[in-house]
């Protein structure tokens, strides 16, 4: 089955560019220290609790080989380099990765007229996290959220209400006193934010909350009307 690039919101065929080679699945792998202990058989390892980034080279060539390579040329920078969505989806459905850094490391127009294909590499951050995922709205104390994630995520949380708020997700409380109708929390950013985007952590108290693997438990103290919560679920 034929696997689509698209990036920057733009499926490479739309350029008419094909993937010839595109990355192996890697999946997310955390860091790790071998410690050597005298008299132990083997290694200790210590796990870091960090991922590394990871890397997506392909090739990449043109559908119409008579077409002009400079004209080309350009279409491809604007599409790599004026970015509007760094998402980068290919061969999973629906699944896609944040973009860092592009890289390329070779003058296309000269691989290109020689070899009729040009190499890129994407630097990403080393999750996946679900296209069709969306924004959930709370109301009611005690509403409870599934994550069905590999592992915790740092969810983007809009706390409608005014005065001294407190949030609990399941055993962990943030504190914002002064709320005028609305506070942004981004636990991926740690910004805190008013609603007019003002820097607003000199009035936090607390740790910027998360989602645990599994289920987890909404509550909250204080003149809350409602939440918007983008769970930011990331999959490895």
């Amino acid at each position: 089955m034929e696997k689509k690039l698209i990036f920057n919101n733009i499926c490479s065929e739309e350029l008419g560019i094909i993937v010839v080679e595109g990355p192996p699945e890697v999946l997310a792998q955390e860091e790790y220290e071998e410690i050597i202990i005298e008299g132990r058989n083997g290694t200790l390892i210590e796990n870091k609790g960090t991922f590394p980034n990871v890397e997506k080279s392909f090739i990449l060539t043109t559908i119409d080989l008579d077409q002009d390579i400079d004209l080309m040329i350009e279409k491809i920078k604007m599409w790599l380099f004026n970015i509007k969505d760094n998402k980068i989806l290919y061969a999973i459905p629906n699944r896609y990765n944040i973009v860092k850094k592009v890289i390329i490391e070779e003058d296309i127009k000269t691989t290109f007229e020689e070899y009729g294909d040009f190499k890129i590499k994407f630097l990403c951050e080393p999750f996946y996290y679900d296209l069709l995922e969306k924004n959930i709205t709370i109301t009611e104390k005690g509403t409870k959220f599934y994550n069905k994630g590999d592992f915790n995520s740092n969810p983007k949380i809009v706390i409608y209400g005014t005065g001294d708020l407190q949030l609990t997700i399941n055993d962990t409380t943030v504190q914002i006193n002064n709320v005028d109708e609305r506070v942004l929390l981004d636990s991926k950013l740690f910004l805190c934010l008013d609603k007019d985007n003002n820097n607003k952590s000199i009035d936090m108290i607390g740790n910027f909350p998360t989602l645990d693997i599994g289920e987890n438990t909404i509550t909250w103290v204080g003149n809350i009307t409602k939440l918007d919560i983008s769970p930011r679920i990331i999959y490895r």
